[in-house]
């Protein structure tokens, strides 16, 4: 079927401001679905064509709309934030309805931020809109920017920077000052590493601040946000209330893992037709065999998915049986396909997290002195019995850097499977590895980490990853968690700690699916920063976001009888 292209198709949202989309439309004569992108990259970018190509997706008898949010690039207003997606997701959905060739039924798609636009606009309940796929999606502004109290410094930082070169130059005609501000923008894009990062206190961000441009998306560094903000930035409460089924694609090194499965679940749960698919992936790498250090196979490749079929293809089947009234075929009768990392294949389950799941501790021993890789820890199932603590020095001037693992931040630091050999040698990192493994042990589900802990400061953090020792020595990251302590009794609430005093916490590492193969060693860290994934806590009780002064805390992890510290592994019969 061959396809007509139409740009800058305009869009009148209810308040006058006109946005603007590129439509690839069927050349033929009838009624057709309708599918849905808004974006703020780029309607005439390559985002548009890494989960699902447009193109295809029209000879396949469907009109593709891709539509730049307002405030970006063709389309008119100023980006707001979250909040502006639910009324504009509306709108649009509403036009895309009423599009000519449109048989009236909506679907949605895209990945990140325009996964975003889908659930925003589903929230909102448009009878026009029947489906979304949500990929790698953000759910909740709040999620999205924190993690255990925790700034998401990586990509909070990254995402506002990459973000303001279009809305500077969309100031030009005003702002006379505007190219010397965007080369330093770009600077400021180029040195994220060791300019950005690196910045006290990190709520400055002199790189934005030093443009004419303010976005108000910066706000949500400001942990003291009105709650009604956050609130309207949210769609984890309004799962039950949408009237669409859902096919959402995550990956185990995503940064909104937690929001995939989050959203799968709750759908479920809520009686919504919903799959889910997961795979070996970073934020943005699906289109390859090699995430990160580690090869997963042709299969892995989102282009060639199960050696079955594409990403298109796979968008295409849903739609059909969504909006088309095709049976489903047979491949997605199970609702879970998930990439077992390790075995390197797929499977298809029934539910999440897996029927036959066994939570299993794994208990941290050591003679007191665990620091780095050539320290005396171990990790077994037996508990432990009279075992002195470890102890280390953590100084936010000098923390433990992040190598992979679940980041999306500048290009310099990419995200994935990432050998830890060199964080691995410091002091400031307890290392606990288990005997080499004799026979395979498949670890698939939720992990959580419960520690004994104490500092000599008010406040602090504690960091938990799992990692894969490979025969090699290398040292592949798994799943990971922090926990901000002035937080542990919910983000709401300002708990400080006595110093001395021993606590007992617990830290959501999320999720992963790996085989720990014979002749491999499970391993996990425990130290008190990951940076710049995570933004340093100065250990002094003011604010980490907007102050700038720091001292080094003293921390101790027990693991005795009474404190057995430990990991919890959702082990998978074989």
């Amino acid at each position: 079927m061959n396809v007509r292209f139409e740009r800058d198709v305009e869009n009148v949202l209810r308040d006058g401001t006109r946005l603007r989309a590129n439509v690839f439309r069927p050349d033929a004569e009838g009624q057709f679905p309708v599918l849905l992108v808004r974006i703020p990259y780029g309607k005439d970018t390559i985002f548009n064509y890494n989960l699902a190509n447009p193109l295809q997706l029209a000879e396949a008898g469907y009109i593709v709309a891709v539509q730049d949010v307002r405030g970006t690039f063709s389309s008119e207003g100023s980006l707001s934030g979250f909040q502006q997606e639910f009324e504009d997701g509306y709108d649009a959905v509403e036009w895309a309805s009423q599009l000519p060739g449109s048989n009236g039924k909506v679907g949605m798609f895209g990945g990140s931020y325009f996964a975003w636009t889908q659930l925003a606009a589903a929230a909102m309940r448009h009878p026009a809109l029947k489906t979304v796929v949500p990929a790698m999606p953000v759910t909740d502004a709040r999620a999205a920017n924190r993690r255990g109290g925790a700034v998401e410094w990586g990509v909070y930082a990254g995402w506002t920077l990459s973000m303001m070169p279009d809305q500077l130059l969309r100031t030009a005609a005003r702002n006379p000052d505007m190219p010397s501000q965007f080369g330093r923008l770009i600077h400021a894009i180029d040195h994220m590493t060791d300019t950005v990062y690196p910045e006290l206190p990190v709520a400055q961000l002199t790189a934005v601040r030093q443009t004419d441009l303010v976005p108000p998306y910066l706000a949500y560094i400001d942990k003291e946000l009105d709650d009604a903000l956050w609130g309207v930035e949210t769609v984890e409460t309004r799962y039950a209330d949408m009237t669409v089924s859902a096919y959402v694609i995550g990956g185990w090194y995503d940064i909104f893992l937690r929001n995939a499965l989050v959203a799968y679940e709750t759908l479920r749960e809520t009686g919504h037709r919903a799959r889910l698919l997961i795979g070996p992936w970073t934020h943005t790498g699906r289109l390859m065999n090699f995430v990160g250090e580690l090869d997963f196979g042709v299969a892995a490749n989102g282009s060639t998915l199960d050696l079955q079929y594409d990403m298109t293809e796979l968008h295409r089947r849903w739609f059909d049986s969504e909006l088309k009234d095709t049976q489903p075929t047979a491949e997605v009768d199970l609702p879970i396909h998930i990439f077992v990392m390790g075995e390197n294949r797929w499977r298809s389950v029934s539910q999440w997290p897996l029927l036959e799941t066994t939570y299993a501790p794994y208990y941290l021993h050591s003679g007191g002195q665990a620091n780095s890789v050539s320290g005396d820890g171990s990790l077994s199932a037996a508990p432990p019995t009279v075992e002195q603590a470890d102890r280390y020095e953590y100084d936010p001037g000098n923390p433990v850097p992040t190598i992979g693992g679940h980041t999306l931040m500048a290009t310099a630091l990419p995200a994935g499977p990432y050998d830890q050999a060199t964080v691995e040698t410091r002091r400031d990192l307890l290392v606990y590895t288990s005997e080499v493994l004799t026979e395979a042990v498949e670890v698939t589900g939720p992990v959580t980490a419960k520690l004994w802990v104490s500092s000599d400061a008010v406040d602090t953090d504690f960091v938990v990853r799992l990692a894969d020792v490979h025969p090699d020595g290398r040292s592949i990251p798994l799943a990971d968690g922090i926990l901000r302590m002035r937080n542990r009794d919910g983000e709401e609430t300002a708990s400080w700690m006595e110093p001395g005093e021993v606590y007992a916490i617990t830290i959501d590492c999320w999720a992963t699916s790996n085989v720990f193969l014979p002749g491999h060693r499970i391993r996990v860290h425990v130290t008190s920063s990951s940076f710049p994934r995570w933004n340093r806590n100065l250990n002094t009780g003011a604010s980490n976001e907007t102050t700038a002064q720091y001292r080094s805390a003293r921390q101790s992890i027990y693991h005795d009888v009474e404190r057995p510290s430990h990991i919890v592994l959702p082990i998978i019969q074989r």
